[in-house]
């Protein structure tokens, strides 16, 4: 999905979301492409006097398309979602993802590390109510860990608004979408691109590259973005562009995290190829290639 050279309603949809965020676009195109819309009054209600776009909803999104030039509709959608609840969330970020650290500290829960992987809840609580300690004292164990684990689901949703925000601040070329839609995060240089943010560069590279994995990491992030692909759930799979974010280290600074993007260019993206083992069907076409682009951002606490 190119927007440079071919925009849809569906595409349209995605970036705006809704009715709403499309009338006022449409409404700044044509201030500074000057084309003829259609308007009413409304004669009754309390908007009674005001002047509205007479467009029905599938007209707004063809007025969209057959408007749409990308010059115009980046700078128009940027200055758009400046003023977006998305945006100003992450903007704030910062300073709640200090407090929320200052927090972790006062509750004393020590290294910010996963207590259990997600859905491994069941098993972790048949492992402490397997050890030979009291009552009192597993009930203790399995409450420090439920809080732990949620604060670091709070503490990563807030990182993540924040890594966006810095994304789209820092790299001009960003498109972003006003209304969240799984699968598209933004557009950069006019292509579709997902942000995934992933807490290591997989099991299967820490293995294959031993106790030197993490400079093999950082030496080639291409191939950590191999494993990414490569070793994802079947449930999530896709062979779309995205932006990964991967955590080397499980704790990595907010000044840190600034510096990286900060000193991050998303102009050229790296070519994976990949191959993938289906789950489904037959076992001599489960094995499939894949070829993708994507950029790829390694946070380390070094």
């Amino acid at each position: 999905m190119d927007l440079r050279n071919n925009f849809s309603t569906d595409t349209a949809k995605k970036i705006f979301g809704n009715k709403a965020n499309a009338e006022i676009f449409l409404l700044e195109l044509q201030k500074k492409k000057e084309f003829e819309l259609s308007f009413r009054k409304i004669t009754k209600g309390k908007n009674k006097g005001n002047t509205v776009l007479n467009l029905s909803t599938n007209e707004l999104w063809t007025k969209i398309v057959e408007f749409w030039d990308f010059e115009n509709g980046e700078s128009i959608i940027r200055q758009l979602f400046k003023k977006s609840k998305k945006y100003n969330s992450g903007k704030d970020s910062y300073r709640v993802m200090n407090i929320l650290l200052d927090e972790w500290k006062k509750l004393k829960l020590d290294k910010i590390s996963w207590p259990f992987s997600q859905g491994d809840f069941d098993s972790f609580v048949q492992r402490v109510n397997s050890e030979q300690n009291s009552g009192e004292e597993k009930d203790r164990k399995v409450k420090h860990a439920a809080v732990k684990y949620r604060r670091i689901k709070e503490i990563n949703t807030v990182r993540n608004d924040f890594i966006e925000t810095l994304i789209f601040e820092k790299n001009r070329n960003i498109l972003p979408t006003l209304n969240h839609r799984r699968g598209v995060d933004f557009f950069i240089n006019g292509i579709s691109f997902d942000q995934k943010v992933a807490k290591s560069p997989t099991s299967e590279f820490k293995r294959n590259y031993g106790e030197n994995w993490k400079e093999q990491a950082m030496n080639n992030p291409g191939k950590v973005a191999e494993y990414l692909y490569k070793y994802q759930d079947e449930g999530r799979f896709g062979a779309d562009s995205r932006l990964l974010v991967v955590y080397l280290d499980e704790e990595v600074s907010i000044g840190k995290i600034a510096k990286t993007i900060e000193d991050t260019d998303l102009d050229n993206p790296l070519e994976i190829t990949f191959k993938y083992t289906h789950n489904r069907g037959k076992p001599t076409e489960r094995i499939k290639t894949y070829k993708v682009n994507c950029f790829i951002i390694l946070l380390s606490g070094n």
